[in-house]
């Protein structure tokens, strides 16, 4: 989700997205940008005007005859009511790192639970950078004059490897390399 949400990386006065003591950091993703809700704003009207047109047949087709009528009248009320809620669970997400003393802590929320947390040992080489490209596009191939912005240059990925079994995680990803350098070292001065 690095992609999508950005993880600051250098420390602000202003900002509440890194909380710093004397020897642990946290680090919580920045939400989307406003657009993005002018965006669900608009889903959510298309759903609540889908849900007004099939509201009398789908229950219609639930208080027929018909066992599949049901069985679908069923899935489609689910899957109306279900969608509004994972939309609205994806743009409360939150990716929080934290690190302290010889251990770091990942954490994935959604509505500010904790839904998955990861715990992992650090040494001092713990955190190393990858970079990701899976194929090159035609104007990479190709390095036309005035096609360098369409090339596809991949991302790089912050990892880190716990010293106790060696597994390796996603700290977070991004297009830059130097954002995930700063991130990078803002997590390595606190081991």
């Amino acid at each position: 989700m690095g992609l999508l949400f950005q993880m600051p990386v250098e420390e602000n006065e202003l900002d509440d997205r890194i909380i710093n003591s004397e020897n642990s950091i946290k680090i919580r993703s920045y939400g989307l940008p406003m657009i993005f809700w002018g965006y669900l704003l608009a889903i959510f009207a298309v759903l609540f005007f889908m849900v007004l047109a099939i509201k009398d047949p789908l229950l219609r087709a639930y208080q027929g005859p018909d066992e599949i009528n049901r069985i679908i009248a069923l899935v489609v009320g689910l899957i109306m009511l279900l969608a509004p809620i994972l939309l609205l669970g994806a743009y409360f997400y939150e990716k929080e790192i934290e690190l302290k003393k010889e251990s770091l802590y990942l954490r994935h929320k959604v509505f500010f639970l904790p839904l998955r947390t990861y715990k992992v040992s650090l040494n001092k080489e713990s955190f190393y950078l990858e970079h990701y490209l899976e194929s090159l596009n035609v104007a990479a191939q190709e390095k036309r004059e005035g096609m360098a912005g369409f090339e596809n240059r991949g991302y790089y990925k912050l990892m880190v490897r716990d010293a106790l079994n060696q597994r390796t995680y996603l700290v977070d990803r991004n297009s830059r390399r130097g954002e995930m350098r700063k991130l990078k070292n803002l997590l390595e001065t606190f081991l």
